[in-house]
């Protein structure tokens, strides 16, 4: 599936540039013992002068939820604050948060379980931006229609396919099969691009897929049976994603930063008054039809910042998943200019 990076140049233009290849980087690859350390306390900078840097690249994943990127390319939010930033594409936070921490990028869209795997590995991660809000009808399990699997209970013995492992899918999913009382260690997750997914399900290679938007939607149209939704009832409206930078670049450029922020959180106001302002954009950055993105289940956006009281909820998922092996500090890691 060919995916296009964007660049700003002008404003309200979408310009495409060279389709770029999902990058293959591992948070393995990043060890304690290499990674830079954690932000001193020193109070934050103001960060209201002119920009350190003024290139930036973005690591996304072409998924409906990381519109608030695109339409602060878009609408000139990032060239308002002296920005000019590219979105480069990555099959998932899992992979784009690596290339920010070495150096390749400048920031990371990702779902905020690949912020605390960092951050607990001893890299200094800053969360920054908000991202979206998971709720029930822009996500979930899809099996196909003649599986035989009618409940999440049936999963039990079966492979899931998530598109990063010990992360926002698997475990969220987790949660809810043990809610279920299930035993997970009875399922066997395995890790797709999300547009390998309906294919691999179809071709039997999988038992159920794990899809947010816009592929949620496209499996809709191949006949697919959404089985649950991964927030609903214990993980309902948990925060599913933000943007981060590492903090030695937040240090280093703490005038970039305010104005990265300041930009992203007008997208986000803009997404949260007007939510189908999503629908024009995604067809820009990922292969989707507008025919398709008109059909789309939105997350959804808020606007504000980023509030360390609000991502608590995946220190417990993580620590009780056995994905961290303690709370980290997310008071320290959420980034506010001046604070």
């Amino acid at each position: 599936m060919p995916i296009t990076s964007l660049t700003v140049r002008t404003k309200k233009t979408w310009l495409g540039v060279a389709a770029a290849s999902a990058l293959a980087l591992s948070l393995a690859a990043c060890s304690a013992g290499s990674a830079a350390a954690p932000a001193d306390d020193a109070p934050a900078p103001a960060g209201d002068g002119k920009p350190e840097t003024t290139e930036l690249l973005v690591g996304i994943t072409p998924v409906a939820d990381q519109a608030s990127v695109f339409i602060a390319i878009a609408e000139g939010f990032f060239e308002d604050e002296g920005l000019d930033v590219t979105a480069q594409p990555a099959q998932g936070g899992a992979a784009a948060v690596p290339a920010m921490i070495a150096g390749d990028m400048q920031a990371a869209f990702a779902t905020y379980p690949s912020f605390l795997l960092a951050q607990s590995g001893g890299v200094g991660i800053n969360i920054v931006a908000e991202g979206v809000r998971g709720n029930e009808e822009s996500n979930g399990v899809y099996v196909k229609a003649d599986s035989g699997i009618e409940s999440i209970e049936d999963l039990e013995g079966k492979k899931v396919a998530v598109n990063t492992l010990k992360n926002t899918g698997e475990l969220t999913i987790k949660v809810l099969m043990e809610e279920a009382g299930m035993d997970v260690s009875k399922v066997e997750f395995l890790e797709l691009p999300f547009p390998d997914m309906v294919p691999t399900l179809q071709s039997g290679g999988v038992d159920a897929v794990w899809l947010v938007e816009p592929f949620q939607t496209a499996a809709n149209e191949a006949g697919a049976k959404k089985l649950f939704a991964n927030f609903s009832g214990p993980t309902a409206g948990v925060p599913l994603s933000g943007l981060g930078m590492t903090a030695d670049f937040v240090k280093a450029n703490p005038n970039t930063t305010a104005a990265f922020i300041r930009a992203l959180e007008k997208a986000n106001a803009l997404l949260a008054e007007n939510p189908d302002a999503a629908r024009e954009i995604v067809p820009t950055y990922s292969k989707t039809t507008p025919e398709l993105a008109a059909k789309i289940m939105l997350p959804e956006w808020v606007a504000g910042s980023a509030k360390a009281e609000n991502l608590e909820v995946w220190n417990e998922i993580m620590v009780d998943q056995g994905a961290i092996p303690a709370p980290v500090d997310l008071d320290a890691m959420v980034y506010v200019p001046g604070k």
